[in-house]
């Protein structure tokens, strides 16, 4: 495999570590450091008209990077998420210095996923619950957007070697054992509650504390996650109650956020016992769901929106309000 070494340059700063392995393969750069399917840049396009040896392709290129092609560069490049390494296949006549190309390529950033297991449980293995991304492009659905690895997951052969690193989380059970526990994880964000009610499940004694799950999903047959876990759960006592959201069963569509609502004097109640309340999930549900508890202190504390509004900014600096949100 062709290989490649990286030099710092005399001027550097000392002590910088490479952005690199260094000697690092093309295919490794290629693979694990480059975003070849991310949206290119301007800077990357010009460079890429540099290359072409195509007279028509090089002036297509500076077009799309100059300000008279800013909106084409919009719906071509940002939109349809063409990356370099279909603009390479689309310009056939680009034969870019390698060195160019891998600096000015985005950067592959890593994918958080939740940890969906428990130690206590699971003590030699970490499950994770991923969505693989394959869906139309909004604004271009003649496009299919992937995502880069849940795409790659999928496609891993069981036993087979995949890259990963693993980061403290800050969603922890509370340390008084009957504080109530309040989960609101729709879809995938169900993740770390799962591991909380793995966790729980090991327990000797039943965790005194109420433990509650908002779910969410489109459908029953369709998406309800755990299921059967859950079930189980209820029937063990390591869950206390479970309130599921399905957004498509009727006419009339009802997230978890409606839930939260319509439970807003229990909530209240549990809150005035120490309640730790903890959402996972998109953003724009989180919001949501913040505020409707907002909404509920205000209704059933019989304070205005503005002592409500400080009293929900009190429980996160306490750590009794904890988002995990991606967008």
């Amino acid at each position: 495999a062709a290989t490649f070494a990286l030099r710092p340059r005399p001027s550097a700063a000392g002590g910088a570590a490479p952005p690199l392995p260094t000697p690092c393969s093309v295919e490794q750069a290629l693979r694990y450091h480059a975003d070849v399917r991310a949206p290119a840049p301007k800077g990357l396009l010009l460079m890429l008209a540099d290359a072409c040896s195509d007279g028509a392709s090089s002036a297509r290129l500076r077009h799309l990077a100059s300000p008279a092609g800013k909106e084409e560069y919009a719906a071509h490049i940002s939109r349809d998420g063409r990356g370099v390494a279909e603009l390479l296949d689309d310009f056939p006549s680009c034969s870019p210095p390698w060195s160019s190309l891998l600096e000015l390529c985005p950067k592959l950033t890593p994918r958080y996923y939740t940890i969906s297991s428990s130690p206590a449980s699971d003590p030699h293995r970490a499950h994770l619950t991923v969505k693989v991304l394959r869906e139309p492009r909004r604004g271009a659905e003649a496009r299919t957007k992937e995502g880069v690895c849940s795409t790659q997951l999928e496609g891993l052969p069981a036993g087979a070697p995949a890259y990963v690193f693993v980061r403290p989380s800050f969603f922890t059970l509370p340390a008084d054992p009957a504080a109530p526990i309040v989960m609101v994880g729709p879809g995938t964000g169900i993740a770390p509650f799962r591991a909380f009610l793995r966790e729980l499940s090991t327990a000797a004694v039943p965790r005194p504390g109420h433990v509650r799950l908002y779910f969410g999903c489109r459908r029953p047959e369709e998406d309800y996650l755990y299921e059967g876990e859950l079930a189980e759960h209820l029937r063990s006592g390591a869950l206390s109650s479970l309130r599921v959201a399905f957004s498509r069963a009727k006419a009339q569509k009802v997230y978890v956020q409606h839930l939260v609502a319509a439970d807003g004097a229990e909530l209240w109640g549990m809150l005035q016992r120490d309640a730790h309340f903890y959402i996972c999930g998109g953003t724009a549900m989180g919001r949501d769901v913040v505020g409707a508890l907002q909404r509920a202190v205000a209704a059933h504390g019989q304070m205005s929106d503005a002592a409500a509004e400080g009293y929900v900014k009190e429980l996160q600096a306490k750590g009794r309000l904890m988002q995990e949100l991606w967008s």
